[in-house]
């Protein structure tokens, strides 16, 4: 278990419904009966990093990198790699349904963008830009802790935990251990993280109409121009 580090913060609900609706913003602040502070590291049983790989193999395994796990915590298969993947390691790094992708290593602005891995029709392992996170099954789902995570990058948290160099960032996973989360009771968490999943897929749809409405809106000027040219105005 790793040491306890510096406090973490937890991200304010927008526009509570009452005082009673705010969630707390640091450990030790009030909680709704049943639920308690406690440090990552002690409600997850494993974290361990992807491998890096510049090669290719159109035979290889799927690889997911820095651009396949977008801002709103999904993983895009629009495009991605593959690599070679002898079988020890294809075992090692190989997602299962449930892990938790935390994006360790990119720009200071994306570090701990994060998502859940909810499976694929083939093997897929990472890239060492991400940390693997698998939750102590009795204690944690991982739904909340891919939800949590993606709210504490929201928040800024990494920004300020992460190690800088010119051009890269990174947090390491002590630091990440070491953040104080809000745990519900697990029947408490199955309710939050249905909740969530039906809310923010309404987000998306909503997000995605408005774009295809943008598209169509940008697209205007240049319809009423030919028209206008072509004598149809």
């Amino acid at each position: 278990m790793q040491k306890p580090g510096p406090k973490g913060l937890f991200v304010k609900k927008t526009a509570p419904n009452d005082a009673k609706d705010a969630i707390p913003s640091t450990p030790g602040a009030a909680l709704p009966k049943a639920w308690r502070w406690v440090k990552v590291g002690e409600v997850v049983a494993e974290a361990v990093p992807g491998f890096a790989c510049g090669e290719r193999d159109p035979d290889g395994v799927i690889q997911l990198r820095m651009n396949n796990v977008d801002t709103r915590g999904n993983v895009l298969w629009d495009e991605f790699i593959r690599v070679p993947c002898d079988i020890k390691k294809r075992e090692r790094y190989r997602l299962r349904p449930g892990d938790v992708l935390f994006n360790n290593t990119n720009s200071t602005e994306l570090v701990g963008k994060t998502a859940l891995f909810t499976g694929h029709g083939e093997p897929v392992v990472y890239s060492n830009h991400f940390t693997r996170l698998r939750p102590i099954p009795d204690r944690l789902i991982p739904e909340i802790l891919a939800f949590w995570l993606l709210s504490q990058w929201q928040a800024g948290t990494f920004v300020n935990l992460c190690n800088r160099w010119i051009g890269q960032s990174a947090v390491k996973n002590e630091k990440i251990f070491s953040l104080g989360m809000p745990l519900p009771p697990l029947v408490e968490q199955e309710r939050i993280a249905a909740i969530l999943k039906e809310q923010l897929a309404a987000v998306d749809k909503a997000r995605a109409a408005a774009e295809a409405e943008l598209e169509t809106i940008n697209a205007l000027p240049a319809a009423i121009l030919r028209r206008a040219f072509s004598g149809e105005l």
